[in-house]
């Protein structure tokens, strides 16, 4: 099966040397891509820059922010058909538009380090699209899409809502911050707002296809 999987998370430059981010180490999808091509299956990694963790078998391409990661998405569909695409990658809901500091209004991204004597800085965010929303219009055939929604100390029913409000994705894997550090970390998977199975980290490459298979196959 030829996979494409997003991991790591987006950084919003502020200026040269700040941004906003998010905890993804990268970690859980690098071991994702590893274990799927150690299996036999021909994966390409789209990796954050700033990842801690980056997988070490497959092909590996890097993106910074979100505008960055949405269009080497768009041009890696556009060039290749993937039978499924896992997206893991943390995205950021917003990127800075606007800086004013100390009266001056600055471009995000265009210093090379904001004055760190200023007394207040206003950042003006917009709100980004969901691009998972749009991987299956930017595919030239029709994959299967898993999507990964992460919460942190949900209950039960807050994190079926959660899951159901991802648009775009045959089917949603969601875990939960608070559990990241735990041994037994488990990964529940969602289609359509129902729960279909739970599994540890361990079990997560291969139930994956699975549920990927099954949506092909159907």
């Amino acid at each position: 099966m030829k996979i494409l999987i997003t991991l790591g998370g987006t950084a919003e430059a502020l200026d040269g040397v700040r941004f906003i981010t998010n905890f993804s180490s990268g970690a859980t999808g690098s071991f994702i891509a590893d274990e799927l091509t150690k299996s036999g299956h021909k994966v390409k990694a789209l990796c954050s820059k700033n990842a801690k963790v980056l997988p070490g078998l497959c092909e590996k391409l890097l993106y910074s922010d979100f505008k960055s990661l949405d269009e080497l998405i768009r041009r890696t569909l556009k060039e290749e058909n993937f039978h499924l695409i896992i997206h893991l990658a943390a995205v950021s809901d917003f990127s800075p538009v606007s800086i004013t500091c100390s009266g001056r209004e600055i471009r995000p991204g265009e210093e090379k380090k904001i004055p760190s004597d200023a007394e207040e800085m206003t950042v003006k965010l917009k709100r980004n699209f969901k691009i998972v929303s749009r991987l299956k219009d930017y595919a030239s055939n029709k994959p299967a899409v898993a999507a990964f929604k992460l919460t942190n100390g949900a209950s039960q029913e807050e994190a079926r809502k959660a899951a159901l409000k991802v648009e775009g994705a045959d089917f949603v894997v969601h875990n939960d911050l608070s559990e990241h550090a735990s041994k037994e970390r488990k990964f529940t998977f969602y289609k359509q707002g129902f729960k279909q199975k739970i599994c540890p980290l361990r079990e997560l490459p291969e139930q994956i296809l699975k549920s990927a298979l099954e949506v092909l196959n159907a």
